[in-house]
């Protein structure tokens, strides 16, 4: 009479506040917290309570609401339970993606290094070819640039070298010519004249002209006239004759040379000097 009521209105109590879906997911909590409150009012009739049990919820006969509710329930929670473990899976799943991009990654990972070592490599061969063309064309360019200065500088030594000689050549033909021109002069005014030395060079060469056609200075047979003259004396007689003429003197007398240039009478000055020295 007196447990009863009290039990009964205290889970009516609780009835009020929840759902009977509630009442179910929340029978375990419901249990703890009965047992410690009806401790406490078992305590003051002297009654020692061990454990609060709750049963399933029955309706009566006829009546199916509650064991609908119940399937609800059931079907319910199966969903819940599907929906966590089907997200479970497909964080699974995805974690298992994310495993196996990683795996395939690790994999390529060796070729994709080893393609960006020989693109590095590539790259660096390019430049060092790009730098060693740069350092080949200075160098043809410096070798060609010494080559065209040597020539230049041989064709200019060359060209200095044949105008030094033709200079010393003409000095040295001038120097001989002028030489030779102040001998004849030095000679002619040693034998007194141009005449004498006309003279003594036409017999010169007329007595090495003798000498080697072996002719006969004196003629054998002379033929003279009565005056004393006569046409057997032959050419050594007709050649004085007219080298002493009058003539050839004056021919020779009345001879005037151009005037020398400034430079060859220097010379000619310069090779007396030598020659009185």
């Amino acid at each position: 009479q007196t447990l009863a009521p009290m039990v009964s209105a205290y889970f009516k109590n609780v009835a009020q506040t929840r759902t009977l879906i509630q009442l179910s997911q929340e029978r375990s909590k419901i249990r703890d917290v009965s047992s410690l409150e009806m401790k406490e009012k078992f305590a003051h009739y002297n009654l020692e309570l061990e454990e609060v049990l709750i049963g399933t919820p029955r309706s009566s006969e006829g009546d199916n609401k509650i064991e609908t509710i119940l399937t609800q329930l059931r079907s319910r929670q199966v969903a819940m339970e599907q929906i966590e473990t089907y997200d479970r899976q497909e964080k699974a799943a995805a974690k298992e993606r994310e495993l196996r991009e990683t795996e395939a990654r690790a994999r390529q990972q060796q070729s994709i290094t080893e393609s960006e070592l020989s693109i590095t490599v590539q790259s660096n061969q390019g430049k060092a070819e790009y730098q060693r063309s740069l350092q080949e064309a200075a160098k043809i360019r410096t070798m060609a640039e010494a080559e065209g200065s040597k020539v230049q500088i041989m064709a200019g030594a060359e060209a200095g070298k044949i105008r030094a000689i033709a200079e010393a050549e003409a000095e040295r033909a001038a120097r001989v010519g002028i030489g030779q021109a102040v001998a004849i002069e030095e000679q002619v005014r040693a034998y007194g004249g141009p005449q004498f030395q006309l003279t003594q060079q036409v017999m010169n060469r007329f007595a090495e002209a003798i000498q080697q056609s072996g002719a006969d200075v004196v003629p054998k047979v002379v033929i003279s006239g009565k005056d004393g003259g006569g046409s057997g004396g032959g050419v050594m007689e007709a050649l004085l004759t007219m080298l002493l003429s009058d003539k050839v003197t004056q021919s020779l007398g009345s001879h005037t040379q151009s005037p020398r240039s400034p430079e060859v009478e220097a010379m000619r000055d310069q090779i007396k000097d030598k020659t009185k020295g």
